[in-house]
């Protein structure tokens, strides 16, 4: 009975050697569910020798599992996720700045971008991170409402009477979208001028601001009843909101250019399968997946472009666009104390 049981142990010992168990990646992102569906199954065909699990999370709740788990004073045991997708840039730049992400350039950066956004390459630390997906800032409005020969054609023109209590802006104080469009434009008047004409331009749109909305879907409410007639939006949130169930929006992308939302990917520190994490970096910036997350985001390439053959003619408002400069770390540096200036200086007025 033991010489059986020894027999069978070796053989079962043999059988293992034989099943190599798929290396386990684990990822978390907020993206779409539809994307992260068919990036699995794309890649695990690729790769079969990989499983992608993903796990979602917001920016914040990740940032603080990080920390916890590969951090200054880490408290989790066992190895933290190894990619971290779709976050928006300014808590990877945070995460980049506790040491929390492992270098890594994959070769998409080395591509040409369709929309030629300065500081695009630059915004990474060390190559601890970078953009995959961005969008501009427009100015969206209802076409059952305004004509187009009538519409605001840049940020200047919203001083005009006209849209005294008729704009919507999102909150800084409860969006993160909103924060991120207050402290791009101080910065892109900064480098331009100096702060104080970015605040001055703030004070002037505040003249006009009829709500700070809390969320995209809250001013896109605000357009439909018609509480206000211009609404400051993401092209991407505004392209979703026509897709689904506001086909009367309409929107300019401001002629003289436009703050940038940045999305991006990183390889976590302390992961425990850095060059499967690497292989699954270099495919989310292949063609095929950044078209698929075009299509399913209405988010832009940050470098290279979508299969023109894949984007329907009607898929979104043919609008070229000049980005702002992405300053990351300018804003990253001044975004709180700027925060509390507006809150002072401009909503308190």
């Amino acid at each position: 009975m033991v010489r059986r049981i020894a027999v069978l142990g070796t053989l079962l010992a043999v059988a293992c050697v034989g099943e190599r168990r798929p290396i386990v990646l684990d990822v978390r992102t907020d993206l779409p569910t539809g994307l992260r569906d068919y990036v699995e199954e794309t890649f695990e065909a690729a790769y079969t020798d990989i499983d992608v699990r993903f796990s979602d999370g917001t920016a914040s709740e990740v940032l603080e599992e990080l920390r916890a788990a590969v951090g200054d004073g880490a408290e989790l045991a066992g190895e933290p996720f190894d990619v971290w997708w779709g976050a928006d840039v300014a808590v990877l730049h945070a995460a980049t700045e506790a040491d929390l992400l492992t270098p890594y350039r994959p070769s998409w950066v080395e591509r040409p971008s369709l929309v030629e956004a300065p500081g695009l390459e630059e915004a990474t630390v060390q190559d601890a991170w970078h953009p995959l997906l961005i969008t501009p800032w427009v100015i969206a409005f209802s076409r059952d409402d305004l004509e187009l020969s009538r519409a605001p054609t840049d940020w200047n023109d919203l001083r005009h009477f006209r849209w005294v209590d008729e704009i919507e802006v999102l909150d800084p104080q409860r969006s993160e979208a909103g924060l991120w469009f207050m402290t791009s434009m101080l910065a892109y008047h900064e480098r331009e001028t100096e702060v104080e004409a970015g605040f001055d331009w703030l004070i002037a749109l505040d003249q006009q601001v009829e709500t700070y909305a809390g969320s995209v879907a809250a001013a896109v409410r605000a357009l439909d009843a018609g509480r206000s007639r211009l609404a400051l939006l993401p092209q991407a949130d505004v392209e979703l909101a026509r897709a689904d169930e506001a086909p009367w929006l309409y929107y300019r992308v401001p002629e003289s250019g436009s703050p940038v939302l940045a999305r991006g990917v990183a390889v976590v520190a302390g992961t425990g399968e850095r060059e499967s994490a690497q292989l699954f970096v270099e495919y989310l910036g292949t063609q095929d997946i950044v078209t698929a997350a075009k299509l399913e985001t209405r988010w832009q390439p940050a470098f290279g472009d979508a299969d023109p053959a894949r984007v329907p003619m009607d898929f979104e408002l043919a609008q070229s666009w000049r980005p702002y400069p992405l300053d990351v770390d300018r804003i990253q540096r001044e975004g709180a104390g700027w925060l509390d200036r507006w809150e002072r200086e401009v909503r308190a007025r």
